[in-house]
């Protein structure tokens, strides 16, 4: 694994400290990514998902408040699930 990867997996898994927020990763109508978020718990990270995606979405939980760094984190996820550069660098959505 390489540092980068190491990097990332250390923000995006969560602890018992305070500073692990919880980031919401769906897909629109046209197939971009959206990111939506910080929530300050799991369950406000849930129930804004079904009220608003109705529950086609991923609850994530990331060491970081900043929209940049969650936004990187959850490309980088998409690509180790993916294995496709072209899709995990799209541009995406902040607002749903």
């Amino acid at each position: 694994m390489s540092s980068f990867e190491e990097r990332v997996e250390q923000m995006r898994t969560p602890s018992m400290e305070k500073g692990v927020f919880y980031w919401i990763r769906a897909v629109d109508e046209r197939g971009r990514t959206v990111v939506h978020g910080p929530h300050f718990s799991e369950q406000e990270a849930y129930a804004f998902g079904y009220e608003k995606l109705d529950g086609n979405f991923l609850v994530i939980p990331i060491r970081t408040r900043a929209l940049d760094q969650a936004t990187r984190v959850i490309k980088s996820m998409k690509l180790t699930e993916t294995g496709n550069l072209t899709e995990s660098i799209r541009r995406t959505r902040h607002k749903i």
